[in-house]
């Protein structure tokens, strides 16, 4: 057993009942909360419902939504004080998210509230214009611990209690990222600073399984499957290059399966492997323009990413590929400006 006070197992006791919370008791207390005058961040379509109660669960519904399909990240205290300190560079919030919806805890709090309660966790997704919905999630536990609370909150929101939320238009970079006088800029800096250490390498990565009765309890009391946490420590290289399973999981955003390849891949591959739904087994390459047709990089290091395709392994393997600038995986499949990829059906793995 950790002696830490939340340790990474911890990410799958507090997602569980967060989800559960926005599945049952969310729309009643945000109804009673707006009752009273707390104005929250909503879409337009659900600020023009007449009803409080409609807005209340549209809201609920949303943030259900969001926790259900998140990928569940865990940064440990010594991952959050590089996330503290590393260098933010200023690009579009969608270039630098981890996954399209993510639930993520901070061992240590990015910010305390004036109460000093934590805000332990936060999570995001989409949003109705493309843009990032982002929520943060204090500890209940702690207020508990504080007196500030009794422990019946704990029965009605769960170990997290939801605290602030915030819409980021699509290529938005939120000034209170860079104003260390605004009360809100240490969950800003905390969670930015989250994403950028996850994507330039600064923290490395591990995966947790969930543990069996997580997996039962997430199938039969909320029909959802259990992902594995995705846990990051400091990285002895220090981080410059954005790591492939990263680049896969922002890239191939919920086509993604969990299935390793049967196979021995080379090294240099097998970091961009996925099982991408209807295709299969694929490697995640950029195609080379070889022949009239073909898809072109994209210019500037800054946008290959946008040029990576799936393409089934066996068609790698059997084109050929190099290594380029990055890591990046470059072969010289066909490709159709109507049809995509054009690979040997022979090629797919299932």
């Amino acid at each position: 057993m950790s002696d830490r006070e939340y340790p990474p197992e911890t990410t799958h006791e507090l997602w569980l009942p967060t989800l559960d919370f926005t599945r049952g008791n969310a729309a009643v207390a945000w109804a009673h909360m707006m009752y009273q005058g707390i104005r929250f961040v909503m879409p337009p379509r659900v600020a023009a419902l007449p009803r409080i109660e409609d807005r209340a669960a549209a809201l609920a519904d949303a943030e259900r939504e969001r926790l259900a399909t998140a990928d569940l990240f865990y940064l440990d205290a010594e991952a959050c004080e590089v996330a503290e300190t590393v260098e933010l560079r200023h690009q579009a919030v969608e270039q630098l998210l981890p996954s399209a919806a993510g639930f993520l805890v901070w061992e240590k709090p990015p910010m305390h509230l004036r109460s000093g309660i934590p805000i332990r966790a936060a999570t995001w997704g989409v949003a109705y214009d493309g843009g990032t919905w982002v929520s943060w999630w204090s500890d209940t536990q702690a207020a508990v611990r504080l007196g500030l609370c009794s422990y019946d909150a704990l029965l009605g929101s769960g170990p997290l209690t939801f605290h602030e939320e915030v819409h980021l238009p699509p290529q938005a970079w939120p000034v209170q990222v860079s104003t260390p006088n605004d009360p809100t800029y240490g969950m800003f800096r905390g969670l930015f600073g989250a994403w950028t250490a996850i994507d330039t390498g600064a923290v490395e990565e591990r995966q947790m399984p969930p543990l069996p009765r997580v997996r039962k309890a997430a199938r039969r009391q909320l029909q959802v499957e259990a992902p594995p946490v995705r846990c990051f420590t400091p990285s002895a290289s220090g981080g410059t290059v954005t790591p492939p399973q990263t680049i896969v999981r922002r890239t191939m955003a919920g086509l993604l399966l969990d299935r390793p390849y049967p196979g021995e891949l080379p090294a240099e591959l097998a970091p961009w492997h996925c099982y991408v739904k209807d295709s299969g087994h694929c490697l995640l390459v950029v195609l080379d323009p070889v022949e009239e047709g073909s898809k072109p990089s994209a210019g500037g290091p800054a946008r290959v990413e946008e040029a990576c395709v799936p393409v089934p392994v066996k068609a790698v393997l059997r084109a050929g590929w190099t290594i380029g600038e990055g890591g990046y995986v470059h072969t010289p499949v066909r490709y159709d400006l109507e049809l995509g990829v054009v690979t040997d059906p022979e090629d797919d793995e299932f």
